[in-house]
């Protein structure tokens, strides 16, 4: 073959699939048949940071060299959390949220799905400090951005097929709170 003959085969070839895909993204398409809706907690909280303290020994002391030697020493970190889910008094969600990072120092996230059925469901949520955990000095008896130590949401909503209703901690209001999608 030559040459202008594949050009012109090639070219006639790109054109076809240009509109072929232009066409195809005409098409009604449904990723998901709509059978259901979904409640989407989802929220970033700062918990309760405490902090731990201890006497070193002397032993301690002589292994810290003298510019940096402190008679206390102190580990601060995020208490974990227990999140309750329940959905028409059914348990969806029962979990510890544990801090991020390294040393459970970073702020609590939480990510959860839960697919319902269309029409009205008493929804419960609670989000409280876990009651596993030790409780330790706090840094600040009140810190301003700091997540109460118990949250809890009671409400009934009626959700459409495939509506998403979202479940957030409002951090000025310092409650969680339902927010619906903008049409």
């Amino acid at each position: 073959m030559k040459r202008a003959t594949r050009r012109i085969l090639g070219g006639v070839l790109a054109v076809t699939a240009t509109a072929a895909v232009g066409a195809l993204s005409r098409v009604p398409y449904a990723a998901e048949p709509s059978t259901y809706a979904v409640v989407r907690l989802a929220w970033r909280a700062r918990g309760e940071r405490v902090e731990e303290c201890r006497r070193l020994t002397p032993a301690e002391l002589e292994r810290i060299p003298i510019h940096m030697r402190q008679a206390e020493t102190c580990t601060g970190r995020i208490l974990p959390y227990h999140l309750d889910a329940r959905v028409d008094a059914s348990p969806a969600v029962g979990e510890e949220v544990v801090p991020a990072g390294a040393r459970r120092d970073r702020p609590l996230y939480v990510f959860r799905e839960l697919t319902v059925t269309p029409g009205a469901h008493r929804l419960q949520v609670t989000f409280r400090i876990s009651g596993t955990v030790a409780r330790a000095t706090p840094v600040h008896e009140q810190e301003l951005d700091a997540t109460p130590p118990a949250l809890a949401l009671d409400t009934v909503v009626t959700l459409a097929s495939r509506d998403v209703l979202l479940v957030t901690y409002d951090g000025e209001l310092r409650r969680l709170v339902v927010r619906r999608a903008v049409p």
